[in-house]
This record gives structure tokens, C-alpha cells and sequence, in this order.
């Protein structure tokens, strides 16, 4: 045996190297298998995807109703004073900016807005002159609040008074220097476009859901009588009320179609007339232009009796 001999013996280990790690091999596999055996238990949870995908809230529970507004007069505006800033002015279109702009155009307006980020094209930088879709006069930036600009994106603000726009226009302005001053005949020109000096009408709006329910409080008397009339016909023995089951696709709204006939004292021939126009629509199967003129007389007079 030689003294220089090596410790290790390499090139043994190279061959066989459970000699360097020992029993660590086994748990390594142990530890594979368990693992495997583990997915291979839990395999069809997984391919079943067990988790419910999120459904997407009722579009028709987000939507807000319009609000109650009482019909207006806007003041006319004197285009050749609203068309030239103002301290006033700038300060007003100062509030109208951030209230109404500065979601898209930044707060700063150089079109950097949270809102504005997935647009395309990009909302407009105010800071920088060139590129205009209208041009960047008083009377220009006008037609643009008040008609939008589709092919950009860029919504119309005709619903803010004539006066505001004027102010929003001027705030705008302040962002850059040396913008293009309207002329006098301009302004005139802009004024006869939109008709600003005689002032503007603004309907009043009534919320949707309130007029529904106003107009279902005000036919309530009308559906409780076709209800009726409705089940009286499904359970008469008349003549009359025996042709209706037969003819009836609809017993609710044929019911309603033989009232307002009955209210009208309308005669055999015009029960005919009015309801073979449009049995579906009427509330009967097509079967019922094949009444006789007897049948006819049943049941309009089975209707009489009814309405009274």
C-alpha cells in the first residue's frame, strides 16, 4: 500500500456515485413516487376544473336610470363676447376640465389620462399645436365639443350649455400659446350654425322605471278587468265563452282584444274585421277566421256581457 495513495478514489466514484450520496437515492425516489401518486389521485379533479367560473353580472342590474329633469331655458349667448377669454372664463372651464376631461386628456392635459390609456388613437397632448381633427380656433374646438369627433373617439359634449362650452374652450387654450384668434365673421358664422343667440330648449326627462310604474298604476282597473274576463271565458259555459277556448292563443290578450271591442259597441261584423286583420297579434290562433257568422254573434255577445 502506497502512503500517496488518494483518499477518494474519482474515477470509482464516476462509475458508482451512490457511493458519494449514500441512501439519499432512495429518499430522492421515494419523494418522486409520492408526488406522482399523488397527481395521478387527484387527476380527474383536476381535469374536471372543479372551480365554477365567475359569471358576469346582469347588464340589466347595472344600468342607471336617467334622472328626473324639469324642462329648461338655456340663456342665449353672445358669441362675440363668449368667443374671447376671460379670467372668468378660464376659471369656470378650469372645474369643467377636471370634472369632464381630464379622465382621458390628463390633468395636465397631455393626454395621459387613466381613461385614455387603451385608446386609439390617443387622447389629444393640448400642450402641442399641430394635428388638429377641426382646427384649434374658438370656433373650431366648438363644433368639436358639440359634435364629437367618432373616428377619434372623442365623445360630444353637447349636453353642457353653450356658455361652459365656451369656458371649457378657453381653459384648453391656456395649455399652449400662439393659438389661431377667431375673427369677428367667424364668430357670427359659428353663432348661425348653432343658432346660439336664441337660446336653447331642453326638455324635461321623466326616469324610465318611474314612468313604467306610473303607467301600470294608471291601467291597473283595465288589467284587473281583462284578468277577469280572462278567467270568466275559461270557465263559462256560454256559447260564446266555449267558442273562445277554441279560437283563444292568448286568453289574456284576447280577452283584452274583446273588451275594448265590447266598450266600443262594436257589431258582429267589426269584432271580424278588427280581429282576422291580425288574429296572432289579437290574441288568437288563425283558426278563428273560420268562424261562422253565428259564432261571431257568441262571442261578441258573450263579451257584452262581460263588460258590463
Amino acid at each position: 500500500m502506497t502512503a500517496n495513495r488518494d483518499e477518494i478514489d474519482w474515477k470509482d466514484l464516476l462509475r458508482k456515485p451512490e457511493k458519494l450520496f449514500g441512501y439519499s437515492y432512495l429518499y430522492f425516489l421515494v419523494a418522486v413516487i409520492a408526488v406522482g401518486l399523488l397527481y395521478i389521485a387527484n387527476l380527474r379533479d383536476v381535469g374536471r376544473n372543479d372551480v365554477a367560473a365567475p359569471a358576469p353580472a346582469d347588464s340589466a342590474a347595472l344600468a342607471t336610470d336617467i334622472p328626473l329633469q324639469s324642462p329648461r331655458v338655456i340663456p342665449p349667448v353672445d358669441v362675440l363676447k363668449a368667443g374671447v377669454a376671460s379670467a372668468e372664463a378660464v376659471a369656470r372651464g378650469r372645474d369643467l376640465f377636471k370634472a369632464n376631461c381630464a379622465s382621458c386628456h390628463g390633468d395636465n392635459g397631455q393626454g395621459d389620462g387613466p381613461s385614455g390609456l387603451l385608446l386609439n388613437p390617443k387622447p389629444r397632448n393640448f400642450h402641442v399645436l399641430t394635428g388638429w381633427t377641426n382646427g384649434d380656433k374658438v370656433s373650431q374646438m366648438y363644433r368639436t365639443l358639440q359634435e364629437g369627433i367618432v373616428k377619434n373617439g372623442m365623445a360630444s359634449f353637447s349636453y353642457l350649455p353653450p356658455a361652459d362650452r365656451f369656458a371649457l374652450i378657453h381653459y384648453v387654450r391656456t395649455f399652449a400659446s400662439e393659438h389661431p384668434v377667431d375673427s369677428p365673421d367667424e364668430l357670427r358664422q359659428l353663432d348661425a350654425t348653432y343658432q346660439l343667440a336664441a337660446g336653447m330648449t331642453v326638455p324635461g326627462q321623466f326616469p324610465v322605471r318611474k314612468a313604467m310604474e306610473t303607467i301600470a298604476r294608471e291601467h291597473a282597473p283595465e288589467a284587473a278587468a281583462v284578468q277577469a274576463a280572462a278567467e270568466a271565458f275559461a270557465r263559462g259555459g256560454s256559447a260564446g265563452a266555449v267558442v273562445f277556448r277554441r279560437v283563444a292563443g292568448d286568453a289574456q290578450r284576447a280577452a283584452g282584444t274583446l273588451l275594448r271591442l265590447a266598450t266600443a259597441a262594436a257589431g258582429p261584423d267589426q269584432y271580424l274585421r278588427a280581429i282576422c286583420a291580425d288574429p296572432v297579434r289579437a290574441g288568437f290562433r288563425p283558426a278563428v277566421v273560420r268562424l261562422s257568422s253565428a259564432e261571431w254573434t257568441d262571442l261578441r255577445d258573450a263579451a257584452a256581457a262581460l263588460s258590463h
